[in-house]
């Protein structure tokens, strides 16, 4: 029997900044012997619908909303694999307008609340192993970048297995 497939709606940084994420999170990725993956904000994650169904969605969506800016702060982690060590993205009214969209648009129900961020690793570590890679990188950002569209992103399986399924511009 085929596995269920499950989506997420990522946001995006893009250029130079996409770039130094990247590199940081593969370096972390070898070093901890840990996935490696694709920088993002999770809009929304593990939605059900069909491709097409979501694809259509998601295009609706992006209409809906313009460009913004959003700004990566502190590190923190947490004790769950997908959430290891992570940049809090701080909450404007743009991005909690775009998510509250989403939720509506999407039928999508969630008990979690929001934690916008971008992750930096995945995995198992200890608390200690997470404070010793902070101490290292740093704690504080303040990276601003612009979030200019949608990915929908097949998140089935494991990072190795996710797949770009469609991207959307926002109106300008």
């Amino acid at each position: 029997m085929a596995e269920k497939r499950e989506f997420s709606l990522w946001l995006r940084p893009l250029g130079d900044i996409a770039f130094k994420l990247k590199q940081r999170i593969e370096a972390l990725s070898k070093k901890f012997d840990t996935p490696a993956f694709d920088p993002h904000i999770t809009l929304l994650g593990g939605l059900p619908e069909s491709e097409a169904t979501l694809t259509q969605l998601t295009d609706t969506l992006a209409g809906s909303l313009e460009p913004f800016e959003v700004e990566l702060t502190k590190a923190g982690y947490r004790d769950t694999f997908y959430q290891s060590l992570f940049i809090h993205v701080g909450k404007n009214e743009q991005l909690l307008r775009a998510r509250k969209t989403a939720e509506q648009l999407f039928n999508y129900g969630s008990d979690e609340q929001y934690m916008p961020h971008v992750s930096l690793l995945y995995g198992d570590l200890t608390r200690e192993e997470k404070e010793r890679i902070l101490n290292s990188i740093g704690r504080e950002f303040h990276i601003r970048f612009g979030v200019h569209n949608l990915m929908l992103v097949d998140t089935t399986g494991k990072p190795a297995d996710w797949k770009y399924v469609h991207s959307s511009e926002f109106r300008s």
